[in-house]
């Protein structure tokens, strides 16, 4: 309940839509048996506060409200269904960093930055803090939260970590490895939520879903 009014406990007339780039986000959720659609945020450039959680928030609800402008304005189709019942839009959006002591690892610009963000990162503990932001589009509101993981490295050597970037391309991810593939392979262990790692931290997702009325499982 929030300002007195109960939320829907239903999922008819609600349609996901997941406002991410991502394909590794994309594949969770469809782990989870989510019926969504995809709709990409256009020029949000992420944005590094003090707080990783506060950023990965603050990146979320950019996110989030870029993609709700873009099916306004652009895709009325989402809005509608064919009898022409207005639909209540769950958006989803994400942001993921990795942080280590008060230094935030994001998208590297190169392989010679992705070599170098491997190189600090190796032998040592650091965060991977991810931030949800779900919209409700029948009352325009929104609610967020952040989870975070650690997760500690080999200690790798040069050759192993120019081995890896030859393997994988990760120009598109935080950090510069992707721990749902073969970055996998440069992890010694991790405290918390795999998923959180991977760019979606589910056990706060679910909460904000049942905020919501929506109910995943």
């Amino acid at each position: 309940m929030r300002n007195g009014v109960k939320y829907k406990d239903t999922n008819q007339d609600t349609r996901i839509v997941l406002a991410s780039a991502s394909p590794r986000r994309e594949k969770i959720l469809k782990l989870f048996k989510l019926d969504f659609e995809v709709v990409k945020p256009v020029g949000v450039e992420e944005e590094y506060l003090r707080s990783p959680c506060n950023t990965v928030i603050h990146n979320s609800i950019r996110k989030v409200k870029d993609v709700y402008q873009i099916v306004k304005q652009g895709k009325p189709e989402f809005l509608c269904h064919d009898r022409g019942k207005t639909s209540r839009l769950l958006i989803a959006g994400f942001d993921t960093v990795v942080y280590l002591k008060g230094r935030y690892f994001g998208k590297p610009s190169d392989n010679e930055q992705a070599f170098e963000y491997l190189k600090a990162l190796s032998g040592k503990t650091h965060l991977v803090v991810s931030g949800a932001c779900l919209f409700d589009s029948d009352r325009e509101e929104y609610s967020c939260a952040a989870d975070i993981t650690k997760v500690k490295f080999r200690k790798l050597t040069s050759e192993e970590i120019e081995n890896y970037l030859r393997n994988e391309y990760v120009l598109d991810k935080a950090g510069a490895y992707d721990i749902s593939s073969y970055g996998a392979l440069l992890v010694e262990r991790i405290e918390g939520c795999f998923f959180n790692v991977a760019g979606i931290p589910v056990s706060k997702l679910v909460k904000l879903f049942t905020k919501f009325g929506y109910k995943i499982i």
